[in-house]
Parts: structure tokens; C-alpha cells; sequence
């Protein structure tokens, strides 16, 4: 039996059920997100409370500076925000100076053995692999040995091994995707490997540099567990200083969310500004079957 309504009637239903799954899709989508969002939004709002109204939830307050300016007028930030700057800047620079080359090493290397690269690139895969908690042990003896403890090179150190595998792991994809004979060609040329790397690798995986810094940022700006065990007052960064709001008397809510929301608010303004090269880079170097 044929269907006695019209082309442009059937078309009229398609669009009209297409807009309807749209829509619902989208009220989903959007609730999904606000009940993610929400702990987040109502950390920032805290931060504009009063201990008084932040121990009580509620959405209708007076809002006031007072908590802020409590906590950004506090001797020990300006000395944590140093310290966590200097972690961020340092240790990325040196996570890229160390992890590039490995990476391009490993996949443009010769090696006397066959298979020595994929071996070296899964070790250093599994690295990344280790929790921090399995190692603190014998990481605190060692700095108690060459009294490293609250030393912010100490540190350092950690937080470069920790981290430079995973410029190799994001290196590594990007170098793959390098054609072999534009190498060749220069090497033909009389280009040695370093300015192989320099003059060529580089700035053809130049998005994959800049996406793995902004990862290594990130997480030494967001790293707790190892500062909050390796340091003291002297080298300690800012998530263990947050850390401390909550004391005998118990948590000041309040002043732990004004805290949390200046600490975050650098990396959500970096993130913002550099999504398109970090999104890029995340995707263009995974790509390779």
C-alpha cells in the first residue's frame, strides 16, 4: 500500500524528527556537562564566600573579596607560586631538551643489535607506566642520603625522569610521520644527524613539540603526591599549599576554593589560548598505523 502523503510532506517529518533527536541530544549533552561542571562552578563560587557561608551551600550570597585578598595577601604564596613556576619552566625545558632528541634517536637511530629502538621505546613506555607511590620509598632514602629533602633541584630531578618519557612516547609519533627520504637527502648533502634534527626534524613536528610541553606543564603544575613528600616549606609548590587549608580545627572551605581557583586559573588561560596547537598535536601524531 503506498504512502499517500507527499514527497514534501515526508521530507517536512524527516527534518522535523532529525530536529527533535537534535535538540534532545543536545539538552543532553548540555546537562551532562553542567553536572560535571558543577563542582568546579561552585568552587568558584566559594571563593567569593565568606568560612561562614561556604560551610552552608548555597547559591543566593553576598559576594566578597575578603577570602581572595586573604589568601593572595598571604606571606607563604608568593614563595609556593615561585617555586611551582620555576618547576613548570625549568622542568619542561629540559623534559624537551633531553626527550627530542631521544625520540628522533629512536626512530631514525641504527643500532649494532636489530630491535635495540623498539626496545628502548617500550621501556621507556613503561616508565610511564609507574606510579609515583611505588617508588617513594626508596626516592625519600636517596634524598635523605644526598640531602636532597625540600631542595627544589631535588625536585627537579624527579620530576624531568618522570616526565621525559612522555616527550619520547609523543615525540615518537611525530618523528614517524617524517618522511625517511628528506634524511637521506640531506644526509647526502653533508648534513650531520644534530642538524638533520635541527634544520629539518624540528620544524616539521614543531606542533608535537608544543603540544608535548603544554602536556609536561600541566602535570608538573598539577603534581602533589611527590612534592607534597620530597619538600617542606622551602621548595613546596602550590598544590601542597593548598593542602595545608585543612588543619586540626578543620577545612577552610572558603579560603582552599580562593586558592583553587588562582592555582587553576593560569592553566585554563594557557589551555584557552593554545587548544587549537594542543588538540593538533594530540591527533595529527596518532594517526600512523
Amino acid at each position: 500500500m503506498s504512502d499517500p502523503r507527499t514527497i514534501q510532506e515526508i521530507q517536512r517529518s524527516i527534518r522535523t524528527k532529525k530536529a527533535v533527536r537534535t535538540t534532545v541530544l543536545t539538552i543532553f549533552v548540555f546537562t551532562v556537562a553542567i553536572l560535571y561542571f558543577s563542582p568546579v562552578l561552585y568552587m568558584h563560587l566559594s571563593a567569593f564566600k565568606t568560612e561562614h557561608d561556604a560551610v552552608s551551600p548555597s547559591l543566593f550570597f553576598s559576594p566578597t573579596l575578603e577570602t581572595l585578598q586573604k589568601v593572595l595577601g598571604a606571606a607563604p604564596m608568593p614563595r609556593y607560586l615561585k617555586n611551582s613556576l620555576f618547576q613548570v619552566c625549568a622542568g619542561t625545558i629540559i623534559c624537551l631538551l633531553l626527550g627530542v632528541p631521544a625520540a628522533f634517536a629512536l626512530t631514525f637511530g641504527k643500532f649494532k643489535s636489530q630491535g635495540t629502538n623498539k626496545k628502548i621505546y617500550f621501556w621507556f613506555l613503561t616508565t610511564i607506566l609507574l606510579p609515583p607511590v611505588a617508588v617513594i620509598i626508596p626516592l625519600y632514602t636517596w634524598f635523605q642520603t644526598f640531602n636532597l629533602i625540600d631542595n627544589p633541584f631535588g625536585l627537579l630531578i624527579i620530576y624531568v625522569g618522570f616526565h621525559v618519557p612522555i616527550v619520547v612516547w609523543m615525540m615518537h609519533s611525530f618523528f614517524s610521520d617524517v618522511p625517511l627520504e628528506i634524511l637521506e637527502a640531506a644526509d647526502i648533502d653533508g648534513c650531520s644527524r644534530f642538524q638533520q634534527l635541527m634544520l629539518i626534524a624540528v620544524p616539521l613536528v614543531k606542533t608535537g613539540i608544543i603540544s608535548a610541553g603544554l602536556l609536561v606543564a600541566v602535570f608538573i603544575w598539577n603534581e602533589f603526591f611527590l612534592a607534597f613528600n620530597l619538600t617542606g616549606n622551602e621548595a613546596a609548590t602550590l598544590p601542597v599549599y593548598m593542602a595545608r587549608f585543612r588543619e586540626q580545627q578543620g577545612m577552610f572551605v572558603a579560603q582552599l576554593s580562593a586558592a583553587s581557583t588562582v592555582v587553576i586559573l593560569p592553566a585554563v588561560i594557557f589551555g584557552w589560548i593554545s587548544q587549537k596547537s594542543l588538540v593538533k598535536g594530540l591527533t595529527a601524531g596518532g594517526v600512523k598505523g
